[in-house]
């Protein structure tokens, strides 16, 4: 999923209208779609509820937005480019996810929020390639396999099957 929404956002390097439909609703978006299958609903959030640039204004936007960015700098920069503004996503991850801040906490069972907490602290802890000496660290290079961001995507669609009403963020 995670490398479908990549594709979309950066082979194509921007998005047309075939695409992005949120400038071109006429009616406020309130609830999450998600007819068809997972992969499906997360396309929907990407379509309607992700900017072209900048923050979402709904938790379900954003922590797809969130999720996607760390996917494409891990992915595609080895994230060479991590600096305060990466760790602040994490941060956000964490919030969302993990605390009361957000609803979403609520929803995931301590088993799911034992495994998303795993997942994001793997997403946060590596070595920069820059920075290897002569042994191999492989399990400390920046995470770059579909399956851990696929699996915080999936929670994010089990969450809005759940509770479909959009969750504002503030300004």
């Amino acid at each position: 999923m995670a490398a479908f929404l990549l594709s979309l956002r950066y082979d194509n390097c921007y998005l047309d209208d075939r695409y992005k439909h949120v400038m071109s609703q006429t009616t406020a978006i309130t609830q999450v779609t998600y007819n068809g299958n997972s992969q499906d609903t997360a396309l929907w959030i990407w379509e309607n509820l992700v900017p072209d640039q900048g923050r979402a204004h709904s938790l379900q936007g954003e922590v797809l937005r969130v999720i996607e960015a760390l996917c494409f700098e891990a992915q595609c920069n080895g994230n060479l480019n991590w600096d305060s503004q990466f760790d602040a996503l994490i941060d956000f991850l964490r919030r969302a996810y993990l605390t009361d801040a957000y609803p979403m906490a609520a929803f995931f069972s301590a088993h799911d929020i034992d495994k998303i907490s795993q997942d994001i602290d793997r997403l946060a802890t590596f070595i920069l390639p820059t920075q290897l000496d002569s042994r191999v660290y492989t399990d400390e290079l920046p995470y770059i396999e579909e399956d851990l961001y696929n699996r915080l995507i999936a929670q994010l669609v089990r969450y809005c099957r759940h509770a479909p009403a959009l969750v504002p963020l503030a300004e």
